[in-house]
């Protein structure tokens, strides 16, 4: 079973230790594999036993491990739900070679959370999450219709109208509404049980320091 992608926005509130363990990145034309190979700092890369979140957790040793995902597929969609952290706020745009890759980054310990597309080697378009809409890239506009619909920003037309402040979303509730529109517009959902609580394969994607310590 999968959910839109609103359920991340909640995750990322939670209390659990878990709700920090979800850096998440996916693809539309790569593999599981090939996108952590991709993502990772050594090749290749082995798949392996399936694990829960708070196992793969338990990975990341900070000697000879330091980033460690659990990879699955949605649909079109690969995806890997790294833990402890996650290179995809500097990742290489030339990852997305011949496919998509999204990107959906908490950031608990420096935020703004943020989501970034990439495509054909380029950053397609990227923004900071639940701080109003500033994009940036080549395709800035691409999600525009689609928060307009769902709220998040008011129509070109009518920017200048402010809403009140009984109308003005919260932080929370606008991560919510971005993140399900960018679902439905890039035909994208993750299911919720099977990373927050089941078993997946896991991957290890670096197995030294990263190079922003």
């Amino acid at each position: 079973m999968t959910d839109d992608l609103a359920w991340v926005a909640d995750a990322w509130r939670g209390a659990s230790p878990s709700a920090t363990d979800l850096y998440i990145t996916c693809a539309r034309g790569l593999s599981p594999q090939q996108l952590a190979e991709r993502m990772a700092d050594h090749e290749p890369v082995e798949v392996g036993p399936a694990l829960t979140i708070q196992e793969a957790h338990r990975m990341v040793d900070l000697a000879e491990i330091y980033r460690a995902g659990r990879i699955g597929q949605s649909g079109d969609w690969s995806f890997i739900v790294e833990c402890v952290g996650s290179e995809g706020w500097t990742l290489d745009p030339a990852v997305s070679r011949g496919a998509e890759v999204l990107i959906l980054d908490p950031r608990p310990d420096d935020p703004p959370s943020f989501f970034t597309y990439l495509a054909d080697g380029e950053v397609q378009l990227h923004f900071e999450l639940g701080f109003g809409y500033d994009p940036a890239g080549a395709q800035p506009d691409l999600l525009r219709p689609a928060l307009e619909a769902a709220g998040v920003i008011p129509p070109e037309d009518c920017i200048d109208v402010l809403l009140g402040e009984d109308e003005e979303l919260s932080p929370a509730e606008e991560k919510r509404r971005v993140l399900k529109a960018a679902g439905e517009y890039f035909g994208l959902s993750l299911p919720r049980q099977a990373i927050e609580n089941g078993q997946l394969p896991t991957v290890v994607t670096r197995t030294s320091p990263p190079s922003s310590w």
